[in-house]
């Protein structure tokens, strides 16, 4: 642990910090001194999240010893030193903001989900500051343990219901709360994030969501999602205070997003007609009690509301519904747009208004919590509809000042459009819409209140005067215009360098793919077959050099999906999975944990060499995943990935930006700029992938010509800018990436981070197959599934993946294609059909018939490798790479039970006789010779040697033989 002093505030760092850890931390303290709103960035895999943690929790503990020094001055009997104590620790914790002592505050630490806030926790457990309160905030959804309640999959009627049981005191979870928190040792324990504290709640028998709810009352730090700041309604719910506490958001870059959702609403006109149906099943349910009342067989929920409150609640959703049915939209691809006050008109027609809308939220409140506590069966109705509508009254009365109301009109728009119904749980909805109407039951109109400007939600937040604003990420540039959009100033700012050297990374924009042909991901150029093919190539020679891990993002998920079609159709699919098995970004949650796992669990297979993870931009895989060491070495950027040209609400922004700027004279961003950022924030943040740590190396590879604009390239975070490469011939990228990697792992190895073994995989190998990944489903969406066999009936055996004739490849090509032979009937049947491809590698040249074929070993030397002949009498074999000159050595014939005994006892010493079992067992189901082939040469090519007398290339053959031999026998 190392002590550092920092404005006289001295913070304990776990190791001495690098100059960009120290200037970080210098910031920090400086606006938490001075209470000043600060602006940071500092790239990924510069130990940001460690660097706050530290100096915020630093100060804060000078604070408390202020706090408590203060207390003691203010005593009559204070003594001098308590005094002059006390005005040192002023000028470190800062100017004293209360009277008559200071007050301390606490940290609010918001991050965008709940595993980051996972990873940050797991930080500061490492660090010295453990021993502080902590509290972790978190919905329903991830803390609620009640065998009802958590199966319920709707998290507003989970609201409901938990809110039922706690009011009337039937959750025996809730009861036990007040017991289990005044315990010592579960408020004063270990830090606890929320996986431990749902563990800690089981344990209890006590509920984790309430529980964090009295942990945050003591806390000194306290971390939450986004959403838990920003939204005014949550904010409310969990009591979080905002006066005077130090707000930080880390992964900043998607605050101005969040903003704008968190102020936004949309309301379908299915979720109205639900609403009318809710409130029409809760009618039956009144009248049924009032029928049964003195029936012992019926129990339903006291309420306190009466028929005449539902009618008139009835009455506004059906004036409402006819309200938005009767707003025509002529163009349903642009749909209709109204400024910001006309959704007030829409609801001033249904009887909505300022004098009355907190009345009907009130109804709509207990009718909700009614129908979740009487809904004991799946197919009644919760609540959802009327939710909807709630919602969509609390965002526009939000505030009713005059000159809030003028601000909201300019910063809203209020538009209409036609949503048409394909997915299942749409057609679910849409089914409680009029059936006599054939056209509602195809489309459905909605309501969308947008807002556009950011600084709606930072605004709402000044207003509660915290101390000071943190915004922090590894990509906020351009800081100006970051600020701009958020309406708030940031008198403290910083944009730090990256950590690293200039030969840890490889930044590269290859502009023409391997068969000349452009690579641009653009719109009119993204359905190219001569393009995807070239794409394909470029991924394909990219993954023989990346060892390990490789990851592929593109733009959005419609076109990876083309991609992936269109390799799958032309052969290449099976091709990139004999280098490395495919791991495609699933789009439901339920999916995405076991795909990771999976992919993980590949790197570390030694029978591959990594794996590919194919995602995109602004997805769960480019943001917050952290791909350490050899989880990321190569990261692909196939597209910039802008926001769809044609949404109504992209067309909308940038007109209000346009609007903004003129009104202000020139000033702010243009509908462009702002259009360019988006695309190349979500760059920066895939690309940040990468890099995690000091010692970290890795490529960055850019497969598409924009990328070499200059206007592109300075928009990249300032440690790539500066490192960017442009590419128009393929193979000198590839020899390069070659070069790179063998360098990069000699000058920087990473402990407990194996190199790849020394070797020379087979092109015709296909030791990826039966791998779980997710793939394309049947329906065309991605699925969860097994490793698309390069062996299936819809992929071609081979197609050609060579340069064109000027590519100099020289370094690596060679001139043969090899094709995997068939399985025969004989193991020496198929060794003596791979004798017959003898691969030349004294003749290194490339013509125009020629394919390339890069060796997927980056670290092993180019050295020359003379032809290998088998002769398949028992046991003998020509190995004229052995020795200078050619000669024929022929090995004793050995029994098959005596050789394995000598085979076991070395592969004992390195726990690989099971392995060694696995493979021969494979062997007798699928009699594959290429699979068993590449499996033992990785097992034995290097490794060994003793053996068979330092030849350990006479060993692969020698234990074909033993496989041939033993598998009719029980010895293995």
């Amino acid at each position: 642990m190392c002590s550092v002093n920092i404005h006289n505030v001295l913070v304990d760092f776990p190791f001495p910090p690098y100059p960009v850890q120290f200037a970080y931390m210098e910031k920090v303290i400086e606006c938490l001194q001075k209470g000043e709103n600060g602006l940071l960035e500092s790239p990924t895999g510069t130990g940001k999240t460690l660097s706050i943690l530290c100096s915020s929790l630093a100060w804060l503990t000078v604070r408390k010893a202020q706090v408590q020094s203060a207390l003691l001055v203010n005593k009559e009997a204070a003594s001098d030193f308590s005094k002059l104590l006390s005005n040192q620790l002023e000028n470190a914790g800062g100017m004293s903001w209360g009277e008559p002592a200071p007050v301390l505050p606490k940290i609010i630490y918001a991050s965008r989900t709940h595993s980051q806030l996972t990873q940050v926790i797991q930080e500061l457990k490492r660090s010295k500051y453990n021993y502080l309160k902590v509290a972790v905030l978190g919905s329903r959804d991830q803390m609620c343990i009640h065998p009802e309640v958590s199966k319920e999959t709707n998290s507003t009627v989970k609201l409901y219901m938990c809110m039922a049981k706690t009011s009337t005191r039937t959750c025996h979870y809730y009861n036990n709360v007040e017991t289990v928190s005044v315990a010592n040792e579960f408020t004063n324990g270990p830090v606890m994030d929320i996986e431990d504290l749902v563990k800690e709640g089981q344990k209890q028998k006590a509920c984790p969501y309430f529980l964090s709810r009295e942990m945050k009352k003591n806390a000194d730090i306290i971390f939450m999602p986004y959403n838990y700041l920003l939204d005014p309604k949550i904010r409310k719910m969990h009591g979080v205070e905002i006066e005077g506490n130090i707000i930080i958001f880390d992964e900043a870059h998607n605050i101005e997003k969040i903003c704008e959702e968190s102020a936004s609403v949309n309301l379908r006109s299915a979720d109205l007609a639900l609403a009318i149906d809710e409130t029409n099943q809760v009618l039956k349910l009144y009248g049924k009690q009032d029928e049964e009342s003195e029936s012992s067989d019926v129990q339903i929920t006291p309420q306190d509301f009466g028929p005449d409150e539902l009618l008139i609640l009835k009455g506004v959703l059906l004036d409402f519904e006819k309200v938005l049915d009767d707003i025509e939209i002529e163009n349903k691809a642009k749909g209709l747009t109204r400024e910001g006050r006309f959704i007030r008109e829409l609801l001033l027609s249904a009887r909505v208004q300022q004098g009355n809308y907190l009345t009907l939220l009130e109804l709509l409140d207990k009718v909700i919590q009614y129908l979740s506590a009487n809904s004991n069966s799946p197919f009644q109705r919760k609540g959802a509809g009327l939710q909807t509508f709630a919602d969509l009254i609390k965002v526009v009365f939000a505030k009713n000042q005059v000159h809030f109301v003028e601000k909201m009109n300019r910063a809203y728009r209020t538009h209409f459009g036609i949503e048409e119904s394909k997915s299942k749980s749409n057609r679910k909805v849409d089914e409680w819409l009029s059936k006599s109407d054939a056209s509602s039951a195809k489309q459905v109109k909605t309501l969308n209140y947008w807002c556009f400007s950011p600084g709606f939600g930072m605004e709402d937040l000044i207003e509660l005067k915290p101390r000071c604003i943190i915004l922090t990420s590894g990509t906020l540039s351009p800081l100006d215009s970051f600020a701009a959009e958020l309406h708030v100033p940031f008198p403290v700012t910083l944009e730090n360098p990256h950590i690293i050297q200039e030969d840890q990374v490889l930044v590269a924009v290859l502009q023409l793919g391997p068969n000349k042909v452009a690579l641009n991901s653009s719109y009119n150029n993204r359905s190219n077959p001569e393009y995807l093919t070239s794409l394909g190539k470029a991924i394909f020679y990219a993954a023989k050099v990346t060892p390990h891990g490789m990851l592929v993002f593109f733009p959005s998920y419609p076109v990876m999906k083309s991609c992936i079609e269109h390799w799958q159709n032309e052969g290449q699919w099976g091709e990139i999975m004999r280098i490395k098995p495919i791991y495609v970004e699933p789009q439901t949650k339920e999916t995405f944990n076991t795909v990771m796992k999976d992919y993980y669990k590949a790197i570390d297979d030694p029978v591959h060499q990594g794996a590919i993870f194919m995602a995109v931009c602004r997805g769960k895989v480019s943001e917050g995943l952290d791909f350490i060491n050899a989880n990321g070495r190569t990261v692909v950027i196939t597209g910039l990935p802008y926001p769809p040209l044609n949404d109504p609400r992209v067309i909308l922004k940038k007109e209000y930006l346009e609007e903004n700027r003129k009104a202000a004279k020139g000033k702010g961003l243009t509908g462009q700029d702002w259009y360019r950022l988006e695309a190349i924030r979500a760059v920066n943040q895939a690309i940040g992938r990468v890099i995690r740590h000091k010692e970290d190396y890795g490529a960055i590879l850019f497969f598409d010509q924009r990328f070499g604009d200059p206007n592109i390239v300075n928009s990249l975070s300032s440690w790539v800018r500066k490192l960017v490469k442009r590419y128009d011939n393929p193979g000198k990228l590839i020899a390069d990436m070659r070069m790179f990697f063998k360098h990069a792992a000699d000058a920087h190895p990473v402990a407990g981070i194996p190199r790849l073994p020394v070797k020379e995989k087979s092109s015709f190998s296909d030791s990826g197959r039966n791998l779980p990944v997710a793939t394309l489903g049947a329906s065309g969406g991605l699925t969860s599934g097994n490793l698309v066999s390069a062996r299936r009936k819809e992929v071609r055996p081979h197609i050609s993946l060579g340069y064109e004739p000027s590519l100099d490849v020289s370094q690596y090509a060679t001139n043969v294609k090899p094709v995997s032979p068939k399985p025969k009937s004989s193991l020496f049947e198929n060794l003596n059909s791979i004798s017959s491809n003898v691969i030349d590698f004294n003749n290194q040249r490339s013509d125009e018939n020629s394919d390339l074929s890069i060796s997927s070993q980056p670290f092993e030397p180019m050295v020359k490798k003379r032809k290998l002949q088998i002769n398949m009498k028992y046991g003998q074999l020509n190995d004229s790479d052995v020795k200078p000159s050619s000669c024929t050595e022929t090995v004793k014939e050995v029994k098959p039970n005596d050789y394995l005994m000598q085979v076991k006892t070395v592969l004992c010493r390195t726990n690989e006789y099971e392995k060694f079992k696995s493979v021969l067992k494979s062997y007798r189901s699928d009699k594959d010779i290429s699979i068993l082939f590449e499996a033992l040469r990785n097992m034995f090519g290097t490794r060994h040697k003793n053996l068979v007398k330092g030849k350990p290339f006479v060993l692969s053959y020698i234990i074909l033989f033993i496989a041939e031999t033993a598998s009719n026998t029980n010895e293995i």
